[in-house]
């Protein structure tokens, strides 16, 4: 095969385009996957301090995101490469899709993990204060905050949550109930017990979120905990969502991907001749030859402006089963440089059986969660999480953690919202149970909005013939904090399975497919290669550890 021909190009190197390129050559399909950027991630990049300001300073023209006020060089902190910023910060439950395919696809091997410590969430009912989210049936058990009654409509709920709730009879007709709704009035829990399990388990961020969604989140949760430890969550070192991306584009460079960064996209040409191969002939910029490919993969945020009007209404967008947020998100970065101690203000102050601490713990890594109107002057419309992480997760110097602060904003009222005046006073909240008991001044701020990028203009879908050879896949990054990198995962072998459908008698050499029959119809070919799972044995598997 000529080296610029590709059986796909993938444009964008997110976490689901990363995942996707690993599985695909995992395969034994050559992929070449590029991105406009210096860097692997996209928008779920991590980047250090300076990197952070230099990427923030270019997005003055941007429709994606909205800065508060632009960011000078003299922000820059000292040691400022040693600072991973995440873009789109997460954490990954112990149980579920992203796990699973860093274990089956060998990128677990690539990068270090450790657990979020603890999960808070904001007392609604006495200001400055916090409580301890239980990770386990025996923190129910012992929490002095619940009497003996609502510890036990509690755990009839939780044992209804962790099980086959969507035959039961108390789920029936109320999948669409707002969820605080459907515990208070389902399972009779108190108000602040309920909002607790929406905000702080559910990952709901409106009060009108549905009830179906949300137990599958809880039930992840339950699921998740005791995996590994006493935390039901993961975070990965050195900012997460974009180590391990780079993760998984290792991965398939390791199986035989080529991966060309830093280089824009000059023109995309489709082959006159529908039944040739290739279909399309990409060019790019400072680059010696063109490469040619049958199929193309990219998000929405990186599809290429050079596209012709008819090559964007035949992409087929590949759809997502976590229910994508349409919602813009107002976010806050912030580094500090004095240790917080949210137990210290936790109500009650230890679980019993606990021993007395002679001072304060410090935080290194954990997650507070403010529900709606829990703060005074704060949003009634959505929920606002704090994400703190601290130098065990690699992301920062000794003595130094980054708060991220988010929240889902309309995004009809995105242009007249400023993304300081809505998350400063949860900055200070924060930041007012730091150890010193006095509120610090950051070392680095930057607030801004993040508008998720418009759809392609829906028609059929095919046009002129009916294999489909661009295809979008969906973009999770809008989600919820611990729902972006499960939806990534799961996402990615929806394009995978995709793919495979658009190329099977398409891609040349001889190359021919046979699909599981759990993802289609049996192909009766004579096949060199047989894709039946996800992430199918790779040719180069005596080389992985190269």
């Amino acid at each position: 095969m000529d080296e610029g021909a590709f059986d796909v190009i993938i444009i964008g190197t997110g976490l689901t385009e990363s995942i996707t390129a690993a599985a695909l050559s995992k395969a034994g399909l050559k992929i070449a996957h590029l991105d406009t950027n210096p860097y692997y991630g996209a928008n779920e990049a991590s980047l250090s301090l300076d990197e952070f300001i230099h990427w923030a300073n270019q997005q003055t023209n941007s429709s994606e995101f909205r800065f508060s006020s632009p960011l000078s060089p003299s922000d820059v902190l000292p040691n400022g490469r040693q600072y991973s910023i995440s873009l789109s910060p997460s954490v990954i439950p112990a149980s579920g899709p992203l796990i699973s395919s860093l274990i089956s696809s060998g990128v677990s091997r690539y990068g270090g993990f450790r657990l979020v410590e603890q999960v808070f969430v904001y007392h609604p009912a006495i200001p400055g204060k916090v409580k301890i989210v239980p990770g386990s049936k025996e923190d129910i058990f012992k929490d002095r905050s619940i009497s003996l009654i609502d510890k036990r409509r509690l755990m009839r709920f939780l044992a209804f949550a962790s099980g086959d709730f969507e035959s039961q009879p108390e789920l029936e007709g109320k999948a669409e109930t707002p969820f605080v709704d459907f515990l208070k009035t389902t399972f009779t829990l108190k108000q602040e017990i309920a909002e607790t399990i929406a905000y702080a388990l559910g990952h709901c961020t409106l009060p009108s979120d549905h009830t179906a969604p949300a137990l599958h989140r809880l039930q992840r949760y339950l699921r998740s905990a005791g995996q590994y430890g006493s935390s039901p969550f993961l975070i990965g070192h050195y900012g997460s969502s974009g180590e391990i991306a780079q993760g998984f584009c290792r991965s398939a460079a390791v199986a035989g991907s080529v991966y060309i960064l830093g280089k824009s996209i000059t023109s995309i040409t489709r082959n006159a001749n529908l039944e040739s191969n290739p279909v399309y002939t990409v060019a790019l910029s400072d680059f010696p030859e063109s490469l040619t490919c049958n199929l193309i993969i990219s998000s929405k945020s990186c599809l290429p402006g050079v596209l012709s009007d008819s090559e964007v209404l035949r992409a087929q967008k590949v759809p997502s089963t976590f229910i994508e947020d349409p919602a813009t998100i107002a976010r806050c970065v912030c580094i500090t440089d004095e240790p917080l101690s949210l137990a210290r203000w936790a109500e009650p102050l230890a679980l019993e059986g606990d021993e007395p601490q002679s001072s304060p713990p410090v935080l290194d890594t954990g997650i507070l969660v403010f529900p709606p109107s829990s703060l005074r002057g704060g949003s009634a419309y959505s929920s606002v999480t704090a994400l703190i992480v601290g130098e065990g997760t690699m992301s920062v110097p000794k003595g130094k953690w980054i708060l991220y602060l988010s929240t889902p904003i309309p995004t009809s009222s995105a242009e007249s919202v400023s993304p300081e005046s809505l998350l400063k006073p949860y900055l200070d909240a924060t930041l007012s149970f730091a150890v010193s008991s006095v509120t610090p001044v950051p070392l680095f701020t930057s607030f801004y909005l993040q508008t998720p990028p418009s759809s392609p203009p829906s028609s059929e879908p095919y046009l002129d013939d009916r294999t489909p050879s661009i295809l979008l896949s969906p973009s999770p990054s809008l989600l919820p904090l611990a729902d972006s990198g499960d939806a990534a995962a799961v996402n990615a072998e929806a394009v995978f399975w995709n793919a495979i459908k658009a190329l099977t008698g398409r891609v040349g050499s001889g190359k021919t497919f046979k699909e599981s029959p759990v993802h289609g119809d049996e192909a009766e070919v004579d096949t060199k290669i047989e894709i039946e799972s996800f992430w199918p044995p790779c040719v180069n598997d005596d080389n992985d550890d190269e």
